[in-house]
């Protein structure tokens, strides 16, 4: 009797395992293309550089779109812990970030007529796309880990990046083609940032039709207070843990010049507008290529190896900006287009690196019952880094962005020293992992 019941339990399992699985990568596939049109690297720096020449407020926009969906995400984790049915909030702060997303669209419809009103309008929009990709994003998280085996959560996430990455890729040549058109300034941006908006409403359209299993008696709801109150333990508890944060600091390094990278290539090297299109398409190919090379290392060398390779590229942004910007101007405009394509190239290979390296060797080193709330410090912790694009803009405002730039690149080289003194961390692994 007991064994016809789990058997039975064993294909409904199986049964939603394979009906998510198929939501899972429509729904992923959806959201890296709308995220694309949306880029908080490219498309959003460029934006708002119409609107405004500060370079303060042109790094703010990848600040946004970064803290706002890392930094609270230690927070929701306290608070969702206590719902026995995650989907419905997942549903409904992912509306709220689909709803904003409109917003910022409309909000160019206003460059022309005022331009602090358009800047306020998507600023005030762009805080609620990031908070609820956040809000939305954890529960999204436990759906994945309730109803998807272990085995081939892998291939799922490697499936909806090579897919993602491939309809983003075309996104970029289809934003190339709109920012080109200047003389329909402002609408051009209006009518990428709402195909942004398009992509996003699939995702949600494919993330309806997931199927969350039946509640289970939920475990005594630890209160917020006492939760947090848990966190500096689990810090002091984990040293290797502390040690893998001070390379994630430092690669974090990054951000200093993010935003940076586009409006450098247009405004010191005159590169064309349209060519923001061509990076995001570069950076999406690095995108599918990156996903399985990373989980290729990840499975033969360990996450370690995945971390030390993502150090090297972060080193490499700011190198190749600085190549480009020597090769420009001593007339070697071939090199300085092909430094930046590498660059950007690597950019999105890296981005996909670092959070399978950190967040796989996070789980590596953690004990089974703090695993989760490791990973959502981890990335709470990476939350404040993305406000190094405002120290970005001010030094840049003082010094240029060749200063930000090698700034950027000796930060990351110190990160890439460090990443080499960490363990494997298959070596460390807490008894009764696999």
């Amino acid at each position: 009797m007991l064994a016809t019941e789990k058997k039975t339990q064993n294909g409904e399992k199986a049964s939603i395992a394979a009906h998510n699985r198929k939501f899972f990568i429509a729904d992923g596939m959806f959201f890296n293309l709308g995220s694309s049109f949306i880029d908080a690297h490219t498309v959003l720096p460029t934006y708002v550089s119409t609107l405004t020449s500060s370079p303060l407020l042109i790094g703010l926009a990848s600040t946004i779109r970064g803290f706002g969906y890392l930094a609270p995400q230690i927070f929701v984790a306290g608070y969702i812990q206590r719902m026995p049915k995650k989907k419905p909030f997942m549903m409904a702060t992912g509306h709220v970030m689909r709803l904003a997303a409109v917003g910022m669209a409309l909000s160019a419809l206003f460059a022309n007529v005022d331009k602090r009103l358009a800047l306020v309008i998507f600023y005030a929009c762009l805080v609620l796309v990031a908070l609820g990709d956040a809000f939305s994003g954890l529960p999204w998280m436990d759906l994945v880990a309730r109803t998807i085996p272990a085995e081939t959560r892998s291939s799922l996430f490697g499936t909806m990046q090579a897919l993602g990455g491939i309809s983003s890729f075309a996104a970029g040549f289809l934003t190339r083609y709109l920012l080109a058109m200047e003389s329909s300034y402002p609408l051009n941006y209006a009518l990428v940032m709402g195909l942004g908006s398009l992509g996003l409403y699939c995702s949600l359209g494919a993330m309806h039709f997931l199927k969350e299993p039946q509640a289970q008696e939920p475990a005594r709801a630890v209160p917020m207070g006492e939760y947090l109150r848990r966190l500096p333990e689990a810090w002091r508890a984990n040293p290797l843990f502390r040690r893998l944060m001070f390379v994630r600091v430092l690669l974090g390094s990054l951000y200093l010049a993010l935003p940076f990278f586009a409006i450098h290539a247009q405004r010191d090297l005159g590169f064309p507008a349209a060519t923001v299109g061509l990076f995001v398409s570069a950076q999406m190919v690095g995108n599918v290529i990156g996903g399985p090379v990373w989980g290729f290392v990840g499975d033969r060398k360990g996450a370690v190896w995945v971390i030390r390779a993502v150090a090297s590229l972060v080193f490499g942004t700011g190198a190749l900006a600085l190549a480009a910007r020597l090769a420009f101007f001593a007339g070697l405009k071939a090199i300085a287009y092909a430094s930046y394509f590498l660059l950007y190239f690597i950019l999105g290979g890296g981005f996909g690196g670092v959070w399978i390296g950190f967040t796989s060797y996070t789980m590596d080193i953690a004990r089974p019952s703090t695993s989760a709330t490791l990973v959502g410090l981890l990335n709470t912790i990476a939350g404040p880094l993305t406000l190094l694009t405002v120290v970005g803009g001010w030094l840049a405002s003082r010094l240029g962005y060749a200063a930000v730039f090698a700034v950027e690149a000796a930060i990351a080289l110190a990160g890439c020293l460090a990443a080499w003194r960490i363990p494997d961390s298959r070596d460390h692994r807490c008894p009764g992992e696999s």
